[in-house]
């Protein structure tokens, strides 16, 4: 018995309401008991693979997305929910196809070719990047005063780097709509990339107002808990920064001078802490910090870490003043030690801001901003490492360079090693497979560095432990030698008899 069209229709209008409302499995509910009076039907197939794509129920979009297209072929939609699907699993070539074939099947649709752009934005096809360009200026003509169009060329024009592109559909899109959401969130996000402290307090109260008006806006709680987990990144990025500095500062200078220096680079990780804790915290929501730092162990024990590792790193610095070279020694190898504990502190808080599977993780952004910095870190290094190693020789101190080695292999390492987890747990291992010999090729860096800090000769004096006095032997006085006594007493001499006679 086929369900009449209009008890249909009222599903999906209940179904857009909860959507729009943020309740997107209260959404899946009504469609899903629909379905079950109408098991083919193609529009509610078609929307149901739509909320699960974004519920991020990957293999549930794709089955019913695939049978609403086998209902019906021509289902644009559809289409655009399989592209997306396969986008997300790093299958572009198909994604691009599905995209390119929904375009042609709604040639005055505004959505597919947004969609194209956006598909083409994230895949490794650059040559491909016209063809986006050409997508975004084709929904911009058929759609000029749509807020929505706006707000999407926006993100991908920011997907490509370009930020002219994503300011420019910003701006007019605000026009037309001053509270458009993704807009304002769009906005929050450039204002957060100006790495100014102005522009970030500007994203964040961009965000929060965002988020009182529609706490349930998913893109900018991720974008609020990216700008958080970031700044507490950085606390162990200074601690990194501030042992390799030490390191190479040490390489020249003496003892008499690192007592000048020292103290003015021991300000370098206490104003690191009070920016993030001073300013950060009451730009975030009452308890904000609170909950997601205290309540997460991975979270507090990095917290912990990193303060033992800023330790260390401070008691290394004050050894390197020192006059003797066993002193010297441990101090880079305290160094080398607090580049670790900071590394392991990195590693902590970032599990704790990708694990979680709730509305707040970007595991994308995770990696995008460790694999970034991997990259950075990986060419200054290397042309400062290149640099060190052809002048370590007229060092005062040439043990400085393989601490630094150590130092700055080990951040690469912690950030190659996050790469590959966020990319097991996107279940995407292509930068886990290409990183391996990476990871394997800068740990012989790591090793050779902390072998040369036990062995190589470090300038500075040693301390010598006086041998014993010794003293001649005491003349020793003459023995007596006594007889043995008897073994039994002599017997008393006999009285001889006298005569009476004589």
């Amino acid at each position: 018995m086929a369900v009449p069209s209009i008890e249909v229709e009222a599903a999906l209008e209940r179904a857009e309401v909860a959507e729009r409302l943020g309740r997107l499995g209260e959404a899946r509910r009504i469609l899903g008991e629909q379905l079950l009076a109408a098991p083919e039907d193609a529009r509610l197939l078609e929307r149901i693979g739509d909320i699960a794509l974004q519920l991020e129920d990957l293999d549930e979009a794709m089955r019913f997305a695939g049978a609403a297209i086998a209902a019906s072929p021509d289902r644009a939609d559809a289409h655009l929910t399989v592209a997306l699907v396969y986008d997300a699993r790093g299958q572009y070539e198909d994604a691009i196809r599905h995209a390119r074939l929904a375009v042609s099947l709604e040639p005055s649709g505004v959505r597919e070719p947004l969609i194209l752009a956006r598909i083409i934005a994230e895949s490794p096809k650059t040559d491909a990047r016209p063809e986006a360009r050409a997508a975004l200026e084709r929904a911009a003509t058929l759609a000029p005063e749509s807020a929505g169009m706006h707000a999407h060329a926006a993100e991908t024009y920011w997907r490509m780097h370009d930020r002219e592109g994503a300011e420019r559909h910003v701006a007019a899109g605000l026009a037309v709509d001053p509270a458009h959401e993704d807009l304002l969130q769009t906005r929050a996000r450039l204002d957060f990339e100006l790495a100014s402290a102005d522009s970030r307090i500007r994203a964040v109260d961009t965000l929060r107002g965002l988020l009182s008006a529609r706490p349930g806006h998913r893109k900018a709680r991720r974008l609020l808990a990216e700008i958080m987990w970031r700044a507490l990144l950085r606390l162990a990025a200074w601690v990194w920064f501030f042992a390799a500095t030490v390191a190479v500062v040490s390489m020249w200078l003496g003892p008499g001078v690192l007592r000048v220096v020292t103290p003015v680079l021991f300000w370098i990780i206490p104003v690191a802490w009070f920016r993030v804790f001073r300013r950060l915290r009451p730009q975030l929501p009452p308890g904000y910090l609170r909950a997601r730092v205290l309540r997460r162990p991975a979270a507090l024990l990095g917290m912990i870490v990193l303060v033992l590792a800023s330790v260390l790193v401070d008691l290394g610095a004050v050894t390197l003043r020192s006059e003797l070279a066993s002193l010297v020694r441990g101090g880079y190898l305290l160094l080398f030690v607090a580049a670790i504990g900071a590394g392991l502190a990195h590693l902590l808080l970032l599990l704790a801001w990708v694990r979680r599977g709730d509305e707040e993780v970007d595991r994308s952004a995770a990696e995008d901003f460790a694999l970034l910095s991997a990259v950075l870190i990986v060419i200054g290094g290397l042309i400062l490492a290149g640099i060190l190693a052809a002048l370590r020789h007229w060092a005062r101190q040439p043990i400085g360079f393989a601490a630094f080695v150590a130092i700055v292999g080990v951040v690469v390492v912690t950030l190659a090693l996050e790469v590959m987890i966020i990319g097991v747990l996107k279940r995407d291992l292509m930068w886990t497979v290409f990183l391996l010999p990476v990871v394997a090729l800068v740990s012989v860096a790591i090793w050779w560095g902390a072998e040369h800090l036990v062995t190589d000769q470090v300038r500075g004096t040693t301390l010598t432990v006086p041998a014993p006095p010794t003293f001649r032997p005491l003349p020793t006085a003459p023995s007596l030698h006594l007889p043995p006594p008897a073994l039994h007493p002599p017997a008393p001499p006999s009285a001889t008899p006298v005569s009476p006679g004589r």
